[in-house]
């Protein structure tokens, strides 16, 4: 009895892992897709103020 309470066990703990390292898989792959988005954003908010200084300046 305990055998099979193990091995149900052990199944289950095995099918989370699967789940949770395809999880983590998209979760990289959203975080890198994010950091990109970031780091174009951060270019045109510099691109910006500078122009706007620029013009003000002007």
């Amino acid at each position: 009895m305990k055998f099979k309470i193990k091995k149900f066990i052990y199944l289950i703990n095995d099918v989370t892992n699967i789940i949770l390292n395809k999880s983590r898989g998209e979760a990289e792959e959203r975080a890198e897709k994010l950091r990109l988005a970031l780091i174009i954003v951060s270019v045109i908010l510099v691109l910006s103020i500078a122009l706007n200084i620029y013009l003000y300046l002007k």
